[in-house]
């Protein structure tokens, strides 16, 4: 397997070696660790307990999980549990991400937000009722993440005779979760990877039991359980849904996505939001995505602050009852945003670069302290440098940084100058023996980039698996144990999940278009010829190879040329040619793709000119897909 490099990286001074006056400055390297803190260095006497599933996490992470469930430090809901907020107002939650919430009105009930998959879907409707019987008359989704739950709901009303449901939300959602499952990516082509990144960051490589397990915020994509919206809202549009009246808010609301929707009863004062959560805000989340604008998020506070809420429904925290509190939960989250962005900007104007940054910008006490900005969820040390690349990008001003050597090549560079692999072996296993893991899983990298050597991954694996240990935030956690174990070979992380031929049908345009970034440069340098893509049922398409570039041509007819080879297939198998599940060439040969102006071999030579992006023979982690499809196990991106 390829060896992974997906470290998280804070980096330090990788060496002291300043010269002054002539002389060389004695190399400290305890005073470094001591300068710049972290909890993954000086480590080796942090006291691991172990807690839900025999998960092996820091005392101070455990005290967290194990507070009972109405404790006011407690901002999340981490087990089965059923919340009567209030008369007609229950909240759900569970071991997963999301809650779900149900207001009840003189005709029925409406529900928030229903999961991450049918099975989240299901485990909230059976809670439901435990709670009530009422009918379901409407489902919002707060936004794109939690609707893979709501078949669940839809089918289990049918049974009782209740098949009118309103699926609300915003008018971008149905777009948003049909083109990219609800993870799209500044460019929607690497929408894959993006997704690939997100089942990574939520426990979906960690196993059931043991150390390494997932013990919350764990995120399982499943198929086919949204159900599209069919009353999309506006901005400020009052409806009445169950005799309540209820007004919506789509604009101004946005958090980790712009698909927001804001649900306020004005009678009875209630908000529902995705606008608090249960733990700091992730300004950044590794796994990618949008800017999360911290300026933008503090508005969103602000809508919510100006509808002075007397009960506050929240997709991700605790539901919270009483304008006093509420007002202090929410300037509490104000701040929180607001000192990190500050004290980012300050940073920068002192002429901190991002690595610099994770290390400055700390809470202070007052906001250290404040139960809604725990670090359970994202951690803080990676958000600051997040706000440096939104203004700059990756150059933070040193212009050794600016023109860098490929990370391969710098590795073996790094061994070299270290003494060799085994003097680097030598130094990472000292660092790892101290418990300054993240200089062991640094110099280990650097080994395993080097050399991939058993012995180095292992030792990568273990530094990796200590700092996971220590990791109170849950996405850290995820990513390092993850790395470890696919380190170790007992997992194998897929990094571009394959399409789902439901999307590609459904946007065809666009899937044809995403492919002209597989042109081979090489190949291509002196071609010029148009193929035409034709899909039985006049829908119609061209990718115009161009010199090393390709061209996508949304309308044929508009092509302004005639093409040179134009090929007839169905959307499904466009899908097997989009997911390198079969070769161009052998499906021209069965038949399946026909050629319907030029040869066989010109279209055999046009489909060559584009590089695989799936290797299926040699990717472990698609090796195990492909036995998994063979099984009739299904996928999904969804």
């Amino acid at each position: 397997m390829t060896p992974r490099a997906h470290i998280l990286t804070a980096s330090c001074v990788f060496f002291v070696a300043a010269i002054h006056g002539g002389h060389a400055i004695a190399q400290d390297s305890s005073a470094i660790r001591h300068k710049y803190p972290s909890p993954y260095m000086n480590a080796k006497d942090t006291p691991l307990v172990e807690i839900a599933k025999g998960a092996k996490v820091s005392e101070g992470t455990a005290a967290y999980w194990n507070l009972p469930p109405d404790s006011p430090r407690r901002t999340s809901y981490d087990s089965d549990i059923v919340v009567k907020v209030a008369d007609g107002i229950w909240t759900m939650g569970t071991a997963s991400l999301v809650n779900c919430h149900a207001v009840q009105g003189p005709d029925g009930l409406i529900i928030y937000d229903t999961g991450d998959n049918i099975e989240d879907g299901a485990r909230f409707y059976r809670l439901l009722r435990t709670a009530t019987q009422a009918p379901i008359r409407a489902i919002v989704y707060s936004h794109e993440h939690y609707v893979n739950g709501a078949k669940a709901f839809v089918e289990e009303e049918a049974k009782r005779g209740n098949t009118d449901i309103k699926i609300i939300g915003h008018p971008g959602t149905n777009k948003s979760v049909a083109r990219t499952g609800g993870l799209s990516a500044a460019h929607p082509e690497v929408s894959s990877v993006l997704y690939a990144r997100s089942i990574e960051q939520f426990n979906f490589y960690l196993p059931e039991e043991g150390p390494d397990s997932g013990f919350k915020n764990t995120v399982l994509p499943g198929a086919g359980g949204f159900v599209p919206v069919n009353t999309p809202v506006e901005d400020g549009q009052k409806m009445k849904l169950a005799g309540l009246d209820v007004v919506f808010y789509t604009e101004g609301v946005g958090t980790d996505t712009l698909n927001q929707t804001l649900v306020w009863f004005p009678d009875r004062k209630i908000a529902m939001n995705n606008v608090v959560w249960g733990w700091f805000p992730n300004i950044y989340s590794a796994r990618g995505g949008r800017y999360r604008d911290p300026s933008g998020w503090m508005a969103a506070i602000e809508v919510v602050k100006k509808l002075k809420p007397e009960i506050l429904l929240s997709t991700h925290s605790t539901s919270i009852t009483g304008s006093q509190a509420i007002e202090q939960r929410l300037q509490d989250y104000h701040d929180g945003l607001a000192f990190v962005l500050d004290q980012s900007l300050k940073g920068i104007l002192q002429g901190k670069g991002p690595d610099e940054l994770r290390y400055s910008v700390q809470l202070p006490e007052r906001l250290k302290n404040a139960p809604i900005l725990v670090q359970n969820y994202g951690e803080l040390s990676i958000m600051p440098p997040r706000i440096f690349t939104a203004v700059f990008g990756q150059f933070d001003r040193d212009s050794a940084h600016l023109i860098k050597l490929h990370p391969t090549e710098e590795a073996e560079r790094m061994v070299l100058a270290m003494g060799g692999p085994e003097a680097t072996f030598a130094k990472a296993s000292k660092a790892f023996d101290d418990g300054d893991y993240l200089w062991a899983a640094q110099l280990s990298d650097y080994l395993v980039k080097a050399d991939g050597n058993p012995k180095y991954r292992q030792l990568a694996a273990n530094s990796l698996r200590q700092m996971g240990y220590r990791a109170v935030a849950t996405n850290t956690r995820s990513w390092m144990l993850s790395e470890a174990l696919a380190l170790e070979g007992k997992t194998a992380i897929i990094t571009a999940v394959p399409a789902v031929p439901a999307a590609v049908d459904g946007f065809l345009a666009d899937y044809v278009d995403y492919y002209r970034v597989r042109v081979s440069a090489e190949r291509s340098a002196n071609t010029d010829k148009l193929m035409g893509l034709q899909f039985g049922d006049n829908r119609s398409f061209g990718l115009h190879v161009r010199r090393s570039l390709v061209d996508f041509v949304p309308d044929l007819s508009k092509a302004g040329r005639t093409p040179d080879v134009t090929v007839e297939m169905t959307p499904a198998t466009w899908t097997l040619v989009f997911n390198n599940q079969a070769d161009p060439a052998a499906l021209i040969d069965k038949g399946d793709i026909k050629v319907t102006r030029g040869s066989g071999g010109d279209a055999k030579a046009l489909f060559g000119m584009f590089d695989p992006i799936y290797d299926w023979q040699n990717d472990p982690a698609l090796v195990a897909l492909a036995k998994k499809l063979e099984a009739g196990g299904g996928v999904s991106a969804d």
